[in-house]
């Protein structure tokens, strides 16, 4: 079952007129008109007005809400931020979804456009629809009762923050500076260009959410599906793909990515101690946590690689407990001390997809965190509610953006959204009447300033620290120091260090407070400017925090390699780390970000022998160091590994090295490696006794294939090591195991069924003409349907074209009943592209519907009928079980519902569970829409042999499958002719087709029940 792409289909519902579409050429014209439209599309339904709103949004009890602001003043509001006077600014993103004065001259698979041109930016390029308008309570009465739009005319303007000296305005692909030295809303002249390079292919996915950090820096996200080449005055040509979080120096004008990876990442949020997290458009989560310099999982298929070859690891989103339904896109941590004491530091993540604010607890684990759900804050059963931003304001209620629409899915080219609506609200305490009452804070003395550093509100301490340090005056330095000192007051830490004060001395004795967040800051802000210090070594010995330990593992990785690499030794020292989720590969990207200095590398390990005991240093820094120097595979690199061989103090230590070694040429024999590797590796394949064969095959196939084939074939070989053996043998090519393996594989050699099954597929790898023959006679006897076998043969078979032949001719002359062959294998069956087996295909499995035939919609209505008329009535015990019991058989294999089931296609709790809509178009037409993160790839390898399946992980050398049986296949990429997305899902077209009316119901019962 699928919630699976994009691609164009026949609609009759989407017909432009040439005008209103912006393509430039007949064939891109050709998609505007036949693209079916995905996902949650305009309908029929009509808006509630704006007065009415409020009733329409059933709020939890002692929670109040105010309409704040609405259209016609406001129109597709995406992000709201404030100024120093408490006035609310709104970035109106009325040009969505094409930029103005821009034609596409061509649509990717995921419907990311290339366009004819990169716009220049504001006043030269051509006018877009986008303003950004500022609302102000005039009369500090707590309602904004003026407003007027400050800037228009923008293309593509995502997000807004102003400054000391005028107004920021991310407008991609620039990040722009209006000057307004006198504040009084009237730029003073034509922006200037701080930020060039951010990508435009996707604009519900673009550079966004500017926001103002602590540390004085600008921070901002992008999104999955666009790629950058950014540049500043000083920082030339940072590229990256996809998600990240980023950031820029507004007087340094140094840009950076901060950390990588992530959702489709439209939200930054900067907590209270200045931790980063987002929100993200997955589900099974609320969001990320982001320590700096680190890497999170992405759609590597979609979104391309990580920066960083060498990571080789990633985090994962924060584990949750509640709604496990996609997606919380937008994110915030209260901390406006206006709500009661147990809403601090929760999160508020508004949800457009189902209409909701969910409400979390943000809890503590180790170094990071993790989250689980309280009631929702609010739901609506206005489809039109599309909350897109939620953001504490400086009177300390919680403010929602709502794009309000019944349109939200960016899944069709056509610009048809509802561009006349949009919503602003307030969320108070029920009985409270917010009112900001602070005055205009850059007016207000530096004392004073200082005062509200204690603020209960976060904005207000955040927003009078910024304003202490862009005036400068360092008169105050005594006070901030005394904060820090005698309060731990980490905003007098960050204003001491807007001002300039803070000295490494200084922030070296602050290494030491009692408060931890002032040990983190210390070491954060000296790292910020590449500069270590001996403090930070000392500090790691003896720190016991968890998130003081992950910062100084982030440094480690900015600072020079002496220090840097003495901060991870210490760190390691102790093993309170190591069932962290994040520290160990934190400090495994400090040792990597030093690697190129391998001289510096092996100074370290050699100057303290008890380095090599250490846990985190034998099992993640050693396998990870040597794998890092061989994937490079120069000769430079590989001396690198020879050298760290001959400094290993024993031989548990070189044995952790071996690891790595081999891991960096998985799916590949070793290549020819200097005496002394050679060596090492012979003592290990002598150590490891009859596993050894493993290594020797890896080492030399040619020479160990004999005795490799020998322990294959003894049944006395322990189990384990004969299916090793078995997929080695095939990855490696390796003839002389053929005949063994086909006596294996269909049973004319005893062996358990998890043997013969790998030996099955180890086949694949053999252009071997006996193995078809083979597999075909053994069908009917020794390779039976349980295990999984027949499917393995099944698959074995259809990944070579003339053996894919046989197969199909077996269905064809009646041998082999059609339903024995899976779906995924008649999916790779049609997947080939020659006449006369197409052909074939279609005698033995039918031909393929298209997509959006007349046979299809009206297979759509004849069961959204039944199901009308079928789930009237409440599902009983039986119902929903027989339907548990159609789950399984059905969708199990490759979904997850209620925590049953596989994940090779997507989780099924986090969407729209409810709407019959949805599920029949999704079982029905599964190739509509393929959900991100689980496209398909067929791969050919220079030897014939066709492979298909979701891509796992990716690097320089090898790209790794994750087939449909859950298999993950490691392609060594200078051996594949051609590796590309397919257009189609894996899923079966035909999964209700042998249901009776009654099984279709129980099915529906079950994938629709509400837990």
């Amino acid at each position: 079952m699928s919630v699976f792409l994009v691609g164009p289909h026949a609609s009759a519902q989407n017909e432009p007129s040439t005008a209103e579409a912006p393509a430039g050429n007949e064939k891109v014209a050709e998609i505007f008109r036949s693209f079916a439209p995905l996902g949650a599309q305009k309908d029929e339904s009509q808006p509630t007005p704006a007065d009415q709103m409020i009733g329409q949004l059933d709020l939890r009890p002692g929670v109040a809400a105010d309409l704040v602001a609405s259209e016609p003043v406001i129109a597709q509001p995406l992000f709201l931020s404030w100024d120093s006077r408490g006035r609310m600014w709104v970035v109106q993103y009325r040009q969505y979804q094409y930029p103005a004065g821009l034609k596409v001259v061509r649509f990717d698979q995921y419907l990311r456009a290339v366009f004819d041109k990169v716009p220049l930016p504001p006043p030269d390029g051509t006018p877009g629809a986008d303003r950004i308008t500022v609302f102000e309570d005039s009369d500090n009465d707590g309602i904004y009762d003026t407003h007027k739009d400050v800037i228009t005319d923008l293309n593509i303007a995502t997000s807004v923050q102003i400054g000391p000296k005028g107004i920021w305005v991310l407008n991609p692909p620039y990040l722009l500076h209006y000057p307004d030295a006198d504040h009084d809303d009237v730029p003073d002249g034509p922006p200037e260009v701080h930020l060039s390079g951010f990508g435009l292919q996707d604009t519900h996915s673009v550079a966004n959410s500017l926001i103002w950090g602590p540390d004085g820096w600008l921070y901002g996200a992008n999104g999955s599906t666009t790629a950058g080449v950014v540049s500043s005055k000083v920082t030339k040509g940072v590229e990256f793909q996809g998600q990240c979080i980023w950031r820029y120096h507004p007087t340094t004008f140094e840009f950076e990515i901060f950390a990588e990876g992530g959702g489709n990442t439209f939200s930054v949020e900067i907590d209270s101690h200045g931790e980063l997290f987002s929100g993200t458009n997955g589900g099974s989560k609320r969001g990320y946590h982001y320590p700096q310099g680190s890497y999170a999982d992405k759609n590597w298929g979609k979104h391309g690689p990580l920066t960083n070859p060498y990571a080789f690891g990633y985090f994962t989103g924060m584990p949750m407990k509640g709604d496990t339904r996609r997606f919380a896109q937008a994110f915030t941590i209260y901390e406006g001390g206006l709500f009661p004491q147990d809403f601090n530091r929760t999160i508020i993540a508004p949800n457009s997809l189902h209409n909701l604010v969910w409400h979390s607890d943000l809890i503590q684990d180790g170094s990071t965190y993790r989250t689980e759900d309280r009631r929702d804050l609010l739901t609506s059963d206005d489809r039109w509610f599309r909350p897109v931003y939620a953001g504490v304001g400086p009177d300390g209620a919680v403010y929602i953006a709502d794009w309000y629409d019944t349109r939200l899915s960016h899944v069709n080219p056509v610009d048809d959204w509802h561009k006349e609506s949009g919503r602003v609200y307030r969320l108070r305490p029920e009985g409270s009447d917010p009112v900001y009452r602070e005055g205009n804070l850059a007016e207000l003395s530096s004392a004073q300033l200082v005062q509200k550093l204690s603020h209960s509100n976060k904005w207000v301490r955040r927003r009078s620290l910024l304003e202490l340090g862009w005036r400068g005056d360092q008169s105050i330095a005594a006070q901030l120091e005394q904060m820090v000192e005698n309060k731990g007051s980490l905003e007098a830490l960050w204003a001491f260090h807007l001002l300039d004060l803070l000295t490494a001395e200084k922030a070296a004795h602050w290494m030491n407070h009692s408060n931890a967040w002032i040990r983190f800051w210390s070491v954060r802000l000296l790292g910020d400017r590449h500069q270590g210090h001996p403090a930070m070594i000392e500090l790691a010995r003896q720190e016991h925090d968890l998130r003081v330990r992950s910062q100084l593992a982030s440094t480690a990785k900015r600072i020079d390699a002496a220090t840097g690499l003495a901060i991870v030794g210490a760190l390691a020292s102790r093993s309170i780390d190591q069932t962290d989720r994040h520290i160990p590969l934190q400090l495994w990207w400090a040792v990597e970000a030093h690697a190129d200095d391998a001289a510096a590398i092996r100074q370290w390990l050699a100057s303290d022998e008890s380095i090599w005991d250490r846990t985190a240093i034998r099992q993640t820094i050693l396998p990870r160091l040597m794998q890092r120097y061989a994937s490079e595979g120069t000769a430079k690199a590989i001396d690198h590994c020879e050298q760290l061989i001959k400094i290993a103090p024993d031989e548990s230590s070189r044995s952790a090295m071996v690891v790595g070694l081999t891991r960096a040429f998985d799916g590949r024999s070793l290549p020819e490696l200097p005496p002394l590797l050679d060596r090492v590796l012979a003592e290990e394949q002598e150590r490891r006794g009859n596993a050894g064969i493993i290594l020797a095959l890896r080492r030399d196939p040619a020479g160990a294939s004999q005795q490799a084939v020998q322990q294959l074939q003894n049944s006395e070989t322990d189990l384990g090591l004969r299916i090793e053996l078995a997929q080695l043998l095939g990855e490696l090519k390796q003839k002389a195991a053929i005949d063994t393996l086909l006596k294996l594989a269909t049973g004319r050699m005893a062996a358990d069924p998890s043997l013969q099954r790998v030996a099955i597929l180890s086949l694949g790898h053999f252009a071997d003409e006996r193995i078809a023959g083979g597999l075909i006679a053994a069908f009917y006897g020794r390779i039976s349907a349980e295990h999984g076998l027949r499917d393995a043969a099944c698959r074995t078979l259809a990944s070579r074209r003339n053996w894919a032949e046989r197969l199909v001719n077996e269905v064809t002359s009646w041998r082999l009943k059609r339903r024995e062959v899976p779906e995924d294998v008649v999916q790779q069956l049609r997947a080939y592209e020659d006449e006369a087996m197409t052909q074939s295909v279609e005698e033995a499995f039918g031909k393929q519907v298209t997509v959006s035939s007349k046979e299809k919609i009206a297979q759509i209505q004849r069961y959204s009928d039944l199901l009308a008329s079928s789930l009237k009535d409440v599902s009983t015990g039986d119902e929903v079980e027989r339907g548990e019991a159609i789950f399984k058989s059905k969708c199990g294999n490759c979904h997850r519902l209620f925590g049953q089931g596989n994940s090779i296609g997507p989780a099924l709790d986090g969407y729209e569970r409810g709407n019959v809509k949805f599920w029949l178009n999704a079982i029905i037409e599964p190739s509509l829409e393929i959900r991100e993160g689980f496209q398909s790839y067929q791969a050919l390898t220079e030897d014939g042999r066709v492979l298909t399946g979701m891509m796992h992980a990716q690097d320089p050398q090898t790209v790794t499958l994750r087939t449909a049986d859950n298999r993950q296949v490691i392609l060594v990429r200078d051996d594949l002719e051609r590796f590309a997305p397919m257009q189609t899902s894996l899923m079966p077209e035909n999964l209700l087709q042998d249901l009776s009316d009654e099984q279709v119901s129980d099915l529906f019962r079950y994938l629709m029940l509400r837990q």
